[in-house]
């Protein structure tokens, strides 16, 4: 009688092929994981210019019913004025800079009515973020922290 002892060779290659779809799966899981974590901390630069924006418009939001928006431009009643600059890259406030490195922003105006109560909301898409310059004839590249809030005006 022989001895059974040891795998065959049937089997290791089995076993070959199982741990090598497990590591390449880890490898994968891997290269996603650090791709976002880079992502993440290159939106970190841009979430100060974001909050200084944020934190002067709602103070306007909330103390004014009305305002004239256009696409570049909201004026409120009480005379504070916000203007995106797209050569200079930059969001102003009353002629003060509030925010840089402003790749792309723009402002709409809707009008929505919820229980009898007409709610004028501003709604601004904006994007944060720096161009990678490339040669000449090249497309721009860079990231970007892009999103869109809706501000209700004062209604009370």
């Amino acid at each position: 009688m022989k001895s059974e002892k040891g795998i065959t060779l049937t089997s290791l290659v089995i076993y070959i092929i199982v741990l090598s779809i497990f590591i390449a799966t880890l490898a994968l899981i891997n290269t996603f994981f650090f791709e976002n974590i880079i992502e993440i901390k290159e939106q970190e630069k841009y979430a100060p210019e974001f909050n200084k924006f944020a934190m002067f418009f709602i103070k306007d939001v909330k103390n004014n019913e009305r305002a004239i928006v256009t696409e570049s431009t909201v004026t409120f009643e009480d005379g504070n004025i916000y203007e995106y600059n797209s050569q200079e890259k930059q969001i102003y406030r009353n002629k003060t800079v509030i925010a840089k490195q402003v790749q792309d922003l723009s402002f709409n105006y809707e009008q929505t009515i919820i229980d009898n109560t007409t709610k004028n909301i501003i709604v601004v898409d904006i994007s944060l973020g720096e161009k990678k310059v490339l040669n000449e004839g090249e497309a721009e590249t860079g990231k970007f922290f892009t999103t869109q809030m809706r501000f209700v005006l004062k209604y009370w």
